[in-house]
């Protein structure tokens, strides 16, 4: 009776770990959508580098938004750098936060250096502390129409962390997702490798994500 009981408890716990797990991968897959979202919209982004529309990192922002936008239904919505206030009270400015009807899905940092070597984990440490926040606040400081101008919006728990580059370097995964606060966070890189007399080729790193690979950017 006693080991019975003991062999019960053991498969009630291995089926109970075997559920979280299997809902944690289920929200990782829900972020595919956005994940599939942004390539296509970096693709089209990189084009525009190609047809020499780019020339500075805030030019690089227009048009990812413009391109991202066209990309997102109807029920998605983009702050590009919004102040975002934790609940500690400390405060972070992403390049882009991209939000749901119910919560934010996805923090997204750009990087604009065509001729060096960006620095991926100083870009997405400054926004790490974001990770194990529940609830944040985003705050629109020079919003001026009715309304309030600050938004409270909840974290989604496997919120997508993206990071997106035209550079000249290495494409190689960086070290900075094996950090514990982006470990159960689905994550993505955009690149867009540049290279003299050639168009630049986008490929993508991710984890939790299934997107298509990239190539050569043809000019259009």
């Amino acid at each position: 009776m006693w080991r019975h009981k003991r062999r019960s408890q053991v498969t009630k716990r291995t089926t109970t770990r075997a559920f979280r797990t299997l809902k944690k991968e289920i929200k990782m897959v829900r972020r595919a959508r956005i994940g599939n979202e942004l390539s296509k919209a970096w693709t089209q982004t990189v084009r525009r580098y190609g047809n020499r529309e780019i020339a500075s990192e805030r030019n690089l922002q227009a048009c990812l938004f413009s391109d991202l936008s066209a990309e997102l239904g109807a029920n998605r919505r983009i702050f590009v750098e919004p102040t975002i206030v934790l609940p500690s009270g400390a405060k972070i400015i992403p390049d882009m936060v991209i939000c749901n009807t119910r919560e934010v899905i996805c923090f997204l940092e750009l990087k604009f250096s065509p001729r060096g070597k960006p620095d991926r984990i100083k870009d997405m440490r400054s926004i790490s502390s974001v990770a194990g926040s529940n609830d944040i606040k985003i705050r629109l400081r020079r919003y001026r129409g009715p309304g309030p101008s600050s938004i409270e919006v909840a974290v989604a728990k496997a919120v997508l962390f993206a990071w997106a580059g035209i550079h000249a370097r290495s494409t190689t995964d960086s070290e900075v997702w094996t950090e514990p606060a982006f470990r159960t966070h689905p994550h993505i890189e955009l690149h867009a490798l540049t290279g003299k007399e050639q168009l630049p080729v986008v490929s993508y790193n991710v984890r939790g994500l299934r997107i298509k690979t990239g190539s050569a950017i043809a000019r259009k």
